[in-house]
């Protein structure tokens, strides 16, 4: 797992989630067994090179928060596509700070030696650069029963039938799937609430409601450096959380970010108690996610069933 900086979260954080369209994808793409590799950039996203209508390939991000796919102009400038008119349709795109709406472009294809998507109608983001990489793809949208993201062999696969391996040492919990996300059950310090799996974000965060519940101990210090770094776009603050559960795993002594963005409000889950659940947790495990029966399945890769991660007085994780 990734340690950042508190002023580095929310460098990331006004976009780690530009998702949430709703938009018809492509048809089921996969056909057998596809498998993508993943590498770990600096800034903590997981991305794979992918074609652009054939051309130079491109780091992407494969996103479960995302239902439709979005590419940064300048990428789109060089793999020749062209900008929208003004008169092309729109789509709005509900990320962390609110709605937004952006420009449809048609690309030709999207591919890499694994798949290949044609005509892929994406969101054309001409205001800011994503921080994860100039192109986002739904991980859905390579259709499958099983989506795999084996975050400690760096590979994300796609295939039919049930999650393969790993079944002695892996812990499976209940999935729902609404409106193209996937949402999972979660325990923060003993407290039940919900989580948007989100592997388009390098971090997790909760709401202010769950971290209420849990009764989470706010820290002054790092939630003075945070809110320097926002800028006063959203009010967050940072607290200690005791125990994060999950499909029979635990994670001891962790710092997550506590906000409320408007996000939330679209999910219905201002007043339930929410996170959403990014790489820093979600990188611990195999991750599998299983569509069709409706389970998310966890394989650690340590022995034990438990965890601890220490942070030292930065917020910085210090290794084991």
């Amino acid at each position: 797992m990734r340690s950042m900086q508190p002023a580095g979260w929310f460098a990331r954080f006004a976009a780690a989630a530009l998702a949430f369209a709703c938009l018809g994808l492509p048809g089921d793409a996969s056909a057998g067994r596809l498998s993508f590799p993943l590498d770990l950039d600096e800034a903590g996203y997981f991305i794979t090179p992918i074609r652009v209508n054939g051309g130079q390939e491109l780091p992407a991000i494969i996103d479960t928060a995302a239902t439709i796919a979005m590419i940064e102009s300048r990428a789109a400038e060089r793999s020749g596509v062209a900008a929208p008119s003004p008169e092309e349709a729109k789509v709005q795109v509900f990320g962390l700070l609110g709605e937004r709406t952006f420009s449809l472009v048609n690309l030709a294809s999207i591919s890499s030696d694994a798949a290949r998507l044609l005509d892929v109608r994406t969101a054309y983001n001409d205001r800011e650069q994503m921080p994860g990489g100039p192109l986002v793809i739904p991980a859905v949208a390579f259709g499958g029963d099983v989506l795999d993201f084996d975050f400690p062999a760096r590979r994300f696969s796609v295939y039919d039938g049930r999650p393969k391996g790993d079944a002695g040492g892996t812990g499976r919990g209940p999935l729902r799937i609404e409106g193209g996300l996937m949402f999972a059950d979660i325990t923060i310090n003993g407290v039940k609430g919900t989580a948007l799996i989100d592997t388009g974000s390098p971090f997790s965060f909760i709401n202010s409601k769950m971290a209420q519940v849990a009764k989470t101990q706010r820290d002054e210090e790092k939630s003075t450096l945070l809110q320097g770094a926002t800028g006063g776009q959203m009010a967050v603050s940072v607290a200690g959380v005791r125990r994060f559960s999950m499909a029979r795993f635990s994670v001891r002594r962790i710092n997550m970010v506590v906000a409320d963005p408007a996000m939330f409000d679209n999910l219905g889950l201002r007043d339930e108690p929410a996170m959403l659940l990014g790489l820093d947790l979600l990188s611990l495990f195999r991750v599998q996610i299983d569509r069709r029966r409706g389970y998310i399945f966890l394989t650690s890769r340590d022995d034990g069933l438990e965890m601890a991660i220490n942070f030292d007085a930065r917020g910085s994780r210090i290794q084991p």
